[in-house]
């Protein structure tokens, strides 16, 4: 006797495993933040007349449709987050979080025909992927070469990181691994005054983001005649001209002076010579 019911539940057991392990049970990836559609796999031409879904690991109802009443509050985890479909069966998870990612149970019974029908859906949560950064960690001339790096961050976890430069950039470039910092490092030189785009790609094996950045090099002009900075030729020529038209006037100005003064010592030394005449006289 024993011994039939232990076979009886084993045969339970590994059917309802295959019932859940088979093809009835649908993955469905949700993203953080966002809304998500647990499918039903109900049978287009049903009505249907009850809807009840729960979490398989503790059969909680979370949403029920049952003698036309609705209710998708019974669980303060997904209050106010859940939509039931009537017609579908479908339910939609709003505002996803890593707790939702759990196996779930739908069951569905067809008003008119009162068939029934069980499915499971396991739904995995993971945040979007989202583009990665870029920052300028150096720049600088060296031996007449641009010497640039470049820095590569993703927001998001288990991505790789990539480098590409524009086409037809024929320079060579090295970039390093994410390390501890998740960063990724590119290294390249090239002749200055050009403007050279540079992509870094995040994957996470299902989705790829990329971000551009553009970096400009310009080699500074050589001064000339060992100037100070901001002084030009046209400034040096007019401080002379300045120069050259204050001494004339200085010149001139000391030539009339001189002139008055001989006049002046002339005149008093006649009008000297004219008194000692007549005294003695």
């Amino acid at each position: 006797m024993f011994e039939s019911v232990s076979i009886r539940v084993m045969c339970f057991m590994v059917f309802f495993s295959q019932g859940i392990g088979g093809e009835d049970v649908r993955h469905v990836t949700g993203y953080i933040g966002e809304s998500v559609v647990l499918p039903s796999d109900a049978d287009p031409s049903w009505t249907l007349g009850t809807i009840r879904w729960s979490i398989y690991e503790n059969l909680t109802n979370i949403a029920v449709l049952q003698s036309k009443t609705v209710n998708v509050d019974r669980v303060p985890l997904f209050r106010g987050r859940l939509e039931l479909n009537t017609s579908s069966g479908h339910l939609t998870i709003k505002k996803v979080s890593s707790r939702d990612a759990l196996q779930y149970r739908v069951e569905l019974v067809d008003r008119i025909l009162a068939q029934q029908k069980v499915s499971f859906v396991q739904l995995s949560v993971q945040e979007r992927l989202g583009k990665p950064d870029i920052r300028l960690r150096h720049s600088f001339l060296d031996s007449g070469y641009c010497v640039i790096s470049l820095g590569c961050l993703s927001m998001n976890s288990n991505v790789s990181l990539s480098w590409e430069p524009e086409h037809g950039f024929s320079e060579p470039f090295w970039s390093s691994d994410q390390g501890d910092s998740g960063e990724s490092v590119l290294w390249t030189s090239f002749t200055p005054n050009r403007v050279v785009t540079f992509s870094c790609t995040a994957d996470d094996d299902r989705h790829q983001e990329s971000s551009n950045t553009t970096v400009t090099c310009t080699e500074p002009e050589p001064r000339r005649n060992n100037t100070p900075p901001g002084c030009t030729r046209d400034v040096l020529h007019v401080r002379s001209d300045e120069r050259i038209t204050v001494g004339f006037i200085a010149a001139m100005f000391g030539g009339i002076l001189g002139c008055l003064a001989t006049i002046i010592f002339q005149k008093y030394k006649g009008e000297r010579f004219t008194t000692s005449y007549i005294d003695v006289v």
